[in-house]
């Protein structure tokens, strides 16, 4: 992500345009080349070294602050060592050994013989100490290499166009995607990652159009950055779609305004492995979960919700002997709105196949709290789901649809 002042865009009539970059300018292509390059050579060289060298390649460049988005971008994607267990007592055992030396010594003593006592009572050279002093410190923490996989020139430049997306969605309210005539293995992937993202959206279709509507995270402004960074998470997909449109209602202190964006701009989405990745708490649940009459699916389909309208659940449950299946949709402390609504369309049309689960600092400022505490279809949790309360839950309504 780049910070605010890295951000580049324009705002006419209250439309905001990122500035986005010609990714095959000559210049640009050069300057990612050498950047990349000089990541490779500077392995092993501390983290203050490393940037000040990055910096002071980003200030030559003609477009400085192009340049320093592109540093950023490129060591958020880099890897340094993490300081060793036990590095500040050991800081503070070498700081008393030097201390007790010195005090043994008068006050005349040279520097080069306050040393040579220094490394007699020292476990390790003197060199090695000093190296080592410090060593926990972000500044001076090694280059190991690449946090993944390494990048090209053309894809530093595309996540940089992508970034000056992103950014503003860190203020976003509200966004809102229309996919045109889709395919539906591409829908399917950017609603998995949706799900990804922890985000909730009412989905609808018109005719071979698709349109996703989410909502920000209502009168709780403590999350509003968390959920500004989940939606740009969530935009660095929606490039797999081929046509597109997307709006988001930008606010901040000074004004308002909205993002406008599609297919014609030059957003490439890096993510095309990642797309079947599953959440380390939805993998657990997987790894964890082993009922008799239950089975689990990890990509569930859109399901019709209210009179038109359609949910994406996080997770299907199937039946084992009958087929029939219970869709569990997920509701974090960010949605308020959405789960409110989806109480209501519940009591408008029941669906027994359908469960809420709902976190409990949701819950506990939910004005249907009450209500969510003694819903036979609600699964409070913290965090994420347990297996045991799903399994608990699926009984009940496995002995309910038995009996009716």
């Amino acid at each position: 992500m780049l910070t605010r002042e890295l951000l580049a865009s324009r705002v006419r009539e209250g439309i905001l345009r990122p500035s986005f970059v010609k990714t095959h300018d000559p210049s640009l292509q050069a300057l990612a080349k050498e950047l990349l390059a000089d990541a490779e050579t500077f392995r092993g060289q501390s983290r203050d070294d490393v940037e000040e060298s990055f910096s002071l390649k980003a200030g030559a460049f003609s477009r400085p602050k192009v340049a320093r988005g592109l540093v950023k971008l490129l060591l958020d994607r880099l890897l340094f060592d993490e300081a060793g267990e036990g590095a500040t007592e050991a800081r503070w055992r070498t700081l008393l050994v030097g201390a007790k030396v010195l005090r043994t010594l008068p006050p005349d003593t040279t520097l080069e013989a306050y040393e040579a006592r220094l490394t007699e009572a020292l476990d390790a050279p003197l060199p090695d100490t000093r190296e080592a002093l410090y060593s926990d410190l972000p500044g001076n923490r090694k280059l190991l290499g690449w946090d993944g996989e390494a990048l090209t020139p053309q894809g530093l430049l595309d996540r940089y166009n992508l970034a000056l997306a992103q950014g503003p969605l860190l203020n976003a309210r509200r966004l809102t995607l229309r996919a045109r005539s889709p395919e539906l293995l591409r829908v399917r992937k950017l609603l998995r990652w949706l799900k990804f993202c922890r985000l909730v959206a009412e989905v609808r279709r018109d005719g071979e159009d698709w349109s996703l509507e989410v909502e920000g995270p209502g009168a709780m402004l403590a999350l509003q950055k968390k959920y500004g960074l989940q939606l740009a998470s969530f935009l660095s997909v929606v490039p797999i779609l081929e046509r597109w449109e997307l709006s988001a209602v930008l606010e901040d202190a000074r004004k308002r305004s909205t993002l406008q964006l599609s297919n014609e701009d030059p957003l490439v989405s890096p993510l095309p492995a990642a797309l079947g990745h599953v959440p380390p708490e939805v993998t657990a649940l997987a790894e964890g979960f082993e009922d008799a009459a239950w089975e689990l699916d990890l990509t569930p389909l859109p399901r019709h919700t209210g009179a038109a309208g359609l949910c994406v659940p996080d997770l299907t449950f199937r039946h084992r002997k009958t087929g029939q299946e219970v869709a569990l949709e997920l509701f974090h402390p960010w949605h308020a709105a959405p789960l409110s609504r989806r109480l209501a369309e519940l009591r408008a049309r029941p669906d027994a196949g359908l469960l809420l689960g709902v976190d409990r600092a949701l819950a506990k400022e939910a004005a249907e709290r009450q209500v969510l505490e003694d819903h036979p279809q609600v699964v409070l949790f913290n965090g994420f789901p347990s297996v045991r309360k799903l399994r608990e839950r699926l009984a009940r309504w496995d002995g309910t649809a038995k009996a009716g």
